[in-house]
């Protein structure tokens, strides 16, 4: 929470700053029982000003299951939660638009556990993940400054514990991808050497989601 900055990369390869949150969340217009929250995501690492403008809806099932909606309880649902229907290329980046929705669900949420819960993932695909976090938020647009392998909202979106993220990190450090100290981490010239497939990953990313916006307009 406070000031720190919502960087991340979708498991798709997507590098995104979600820049706003215009919390609280508010009661749908439509009348329907959903809470709205606006917000907006940006495209990382481009000078085109590509971004979304989302509506992310809350189901009433969910915030009665969360128990309240107060940043310091949902933020992390809200920002996986666009992370993941940018995985699923439901969200098109666009120099200018109209809102476009990110529902929240239940499908997020295990009410045997009573917690978040977003669907685990592959091992090497988090691996593949924390490649391109490391390369987009610490080598492409951070000048090189180190970056965490074990965020709490990374952990959360593929459902791993912080030890499994390092664990997983100190691997891709001993394949020689990652210079690794404690949970923080920069690029090794093996890793930069793979910024062409990187960058290929973003871009095919960003363009299923223009895709598909085209086909539903």
């Amino acid at each position: 929470m406070g000031n720190r900055p919502l960087h991340f990369v979708t498991l798709s390869g997507v590098p995104i700053h979600v820049s706003e949150l215009k919390w609280p969340f508010h009661p749908s217009t439509s009348g329907a029982d959903w809470h709205v929250l606006h917000g907006r995501a940006e495209l990382l690492g481009n000078d085109d000003g590509l971004h979304v403008e989302v509506a992310v809806g809350m189901t009433q099932t969910m915030k009665d299951a969360l128990g309240s909606l107060a940043p310091e309880h949902a933020e992390s649902l809200v920002v996986n939660s666009i992370r993941k229907t940018i995985d699923n290329g439901q969200l098109a980046f666009v120099k200018s638009g109209k809102l476009q929705p990110v529902h929240v669900t239940s499908r997020f949420y295990s009410f045997r556990e009573k917690r978040i819960e977003f669907p685990i993932q592959q091992e090497q695909d988090v691996k593949e993940m924390l490649k391109r976090r490391i390369f987009w938020l610490s080598a492409r647009t951070g000048k090189g400054a180190p970056a965490s392998v074990a965020h709490p909202y990374d952990c959360q979106y593929v459902n791993f514990s912080r030890e499994k993220m390092l664990e997983l990190a100190k691997q891709l450090a001993d394949e020689g991808w990652l210079n690794l100290e404690g949970e923080f981490a920069t690029a090794t010239p093996t890793l930069l050497k793979e910024e062409p497939a990187f960058v290929a990953a973003m871009h095919k990313g960003v363009e299923a989601g223009i895709a598909a916006n085209k086909v539903s307009a």
